[in-house]
């Protein structure tokens, strides 16, 4: 284990998450110093607010249902098996439906904000909005991580990210003066310019095609995984805050805002260790054709992730307390929920191998651990009280029951292989 640790960490693969890592990490840094302004410049009331516009943007994310897992699996799977040719056109086509989307979800929105100025409600105006940037964010945005698939491409996307969050600070000024049309404003422009910035440096520029037949083949694939993912995403996201939104009010909405925001910051190292691996292992399995060769090659990347997140989680766990109290006296009521948040760091690392079961089509496992955690975890919010801090605690109970079942159901999978390769 220590030679395969060994060349691991003087591999290019790992250089390059050092590189995409760190520059994320000062990106954290940035937005974690333009949270803290923003936070004491704007109540929880107000932030909460704002937010709740954004629940119908994570709801209408089932758009992407028909092509963008599809395109995740197949772009780097192709690639892998040397089809570069046909992934180009795969992704013309995919193209075609993140655009057609992104035009008419801003049409849903522009009439919605429409709605609310001739009813002379100027603040649900601006709220709804501010929500055409975060479609095309959504849509349009996702279409360009997939492209960004390199090791070059990653560090591109390391800059990108710095000049955008960079580029953001700057723009608190608008929150300083003008409070939530102040965020409304900022919101916009960090949106809108990371599309812009990202489209300027996309590897690979292509003209969006409609093509049936591949846009059928990507739904045949998408549709299986992509379900599941909305499920344990953006609909049990949205569905929750809902939920504080109804029993916690405006105020609860955005002190589990700026939790999540805080666990955002921590999550950096994990996601971008997550992002890359995902198309490691994606064209591992384009290479071998074998689930479980996928799972032992992450294995090592894996344990070093959860030790880092464990220690990150850890430390976060001690420092949050006073660093709220101090700086943002307002939102003390959030050190509970981002301590509980915290544990997310972990479980997050844990399900890095499960990548290897979406490239791999495993769809009915898949199904089956979003919907278990789904349903477990609306169970238990509706059995117990509904307190910011019993739905945070349900969120992350869930996880981890759902991460528990998927290794066993890999075990169970691995042991009849060997039974069957025996005989």
């Amino acid at each position: 284990m220590l030679k395969q640790l060994k060349s691991i960490t003087q591999s290019p693969t790992f250089k390059t998450l050092g590189i995409f890592a760190g520059g994320n990490m000062l990106v954290s840094v940035i937005s974690g110093l333009g949270g803290l302004l923003q936070a004491r410049w704007v109540s929880p009331v107000v932030f909460g607010e704002f937010r709740k516009y954004g629940i119908l943007t994570s709801y209408l994310c089932l758009g992407l249902a028909l092509v963008h897992d599809g395109l995740m699996r197949q772009y780097p799977y192709l690639i892998g098996k040397g089809e570069q040719e046909e992934a180009l056109r795969v992704s013309a086509a995919a193209k075609w439906w993140y655009l057609l989307l992104s035009r008419l979800f801003s049409v849903l929105f522009v009439i919605l904000a429409g709605y609310s100025l001739f009813r002379e409600d100027y603040r649900a105006t601006v709220g709804w909005g501010t929500q055409i940037a975060a479609v095309w964010v959504a849509y349009y945005g996702a279409y360009q991580m997939v492209m960004y698939r390199s090791s070059s491409n990653f560090k591109r996307l390391a800059y990108n990210n710095l000049i955008s969050s960079t580029l953001s600070f700057v723009y608190l000024l608008f929150v300083k003066f003008f409070g939530y049309w102040g965020l409304a404003i900022r919101f916009i422009l960090t949106n809108i310019q990371g599309v812009l910035i990202n489209q300027r440096y996309l590897p690979v520029k292509i003209k969006a095609v409609f093509d049936y037949r591949r846009l059928c083949g990507l739904a045949k694939i998408s549709l299986p995984l992509a379900v599941p993912g909305y499920i344990r995403t953006s609909f049990l996201g949205a569905t929750l805050s809902g939920v504080i939104l109804k029993y916690c009010g405006a105020e609860g909405l955005g002190l589990y805002g700026i939790a999540l925001t805080f666990q955002g910051f921590a999550l950096i190292f994990t996601t971008s260790l997550n992002q890359i691996f995902t198309v490691k292992l994606t064209s591992k399995f384009g290479e071998t054709e074998n689930v479980f060769s996928c799972f032992r090659y992450a294995k090592i990347p894996t344990l070093l992730s959860v030790l880092s997140a464990t220690g990150v989680a850890g430390a976060f766990c001690v420092i949050i307390g006073p660093f709220i109290q101090f700086l943002l006296p307002r939102y003390v009521d959030s050190i509970p929920l981002i301590q509980i948040l915290s544990i997310h760091l972990p479980l997050v690392a844990m399900g890095l191998p499960f990548m290897a079961i979406r490239a791999a089509l495993w769809y009915k496992t898949l199904v089956f651990m979003a919907l278990f955690q789904c349903l477990a975890c609306l169970l238990m919010v509706f059995i117990l009280k509904k307190t910011l801090i019993h739905i945070t605690a349900c969120m992350i109970l869930a996880e981890a029951f759902t991460l528990l079942a998927g290794y066993l159901i890999v075990g169970y999978q691995y042991k009849v292989e060997r039974m069957r390769s025996s005989k």
